[in-house]
């Protein structure tokens, strides 16, 4: 041992700053960075929550179909470019397109399909998301034929429902990938949140 304590030839270890390990840490969790400003962009835009509440049982529902974790991003952003272009081109059209009702089909539709189709291997996997698909759907449209304050309520409650839900896909990493249940769940419970609190206070009157 050398006087200042190091033996001689060894090579001393560089620590990473403090820093860089905290800036790598918060870029881990960039689900859940990206769920806090979608929901605020929702929140600032006056979205349609039920949509929203029937669109992520929608992705869940697929994913669980298609029997790929990494299908769920590519299903969301598909999900959302295809409603909003069904919504623009109604609008053009002039016609009423009730997005919620319109999700809440296919979702349906997805149901019927893994009820026929499903192999018995993989019912414990999609018979959960399709049930799962109808319960929230159906809260969805409840909410859209109530009055503002009480759908507030009902789909802000829908929301949290299916936030304990994208935690539960996010633990036993299932179904969907762990970025995407993040994301949801994160999204979910600040909308959740807010729409309860706006729908009590009167502001969705």
């Amino acid at each position: 041992m050398t006087s200042s304590g190091i033996r001689a030839g060894a090579i001393p270890v560089e620590h990473p700053a403090k820093g860089s390990a905290l800036v790598r840490s918060v870029l881990r969790r960039w689900p859940s960075l990206v769920g806090v400003a979608a929901a605020v962009f929702l929140l600032a835009g006056g979205t349609d929550f039920p949509a929203v509440l029937t669109g992520a049982a929608l992705v869940y529902l697929g994913a669980a179909l298609l029997g790929r974790r990494g299908s769920a991003w590519p299903l969301f952003l598909g999900t959302v470019v295809a409603l909003v272009a069904a919504q623009l081109v109604a609008d053009a059209l002039g016609v009423p397109l009730e997005v919620t009702v319109l999700m809440l089909a296919l979702g349906v539709a997805g149901a019927l399909y893994a009820a026929v189709r499903t192999p018995a291997g993989r019912a414990m996997i999609v018979g959960p998301s399709a049930v799962a698909m109808l319960g929230f759907g159906a809260v969805g449209v409840v909410a859209v034929l109530a009055t503002p304050v009480v759908g507030g309520v009902i789909v802000g409650l829908g929301l949290l429902g299916h936030a304990a839900w994208d935690y539960r896909h996010f633990r036993r990493n299932t179904v969907v990938s762990r970025s995407l249940a993040e994301f949801c769940g994160v999204l979910d419970t600040l909308l959740g949140v807010a729409v309860v609190v706006l729908a009590v206070t009167g502001a969705l009157s």
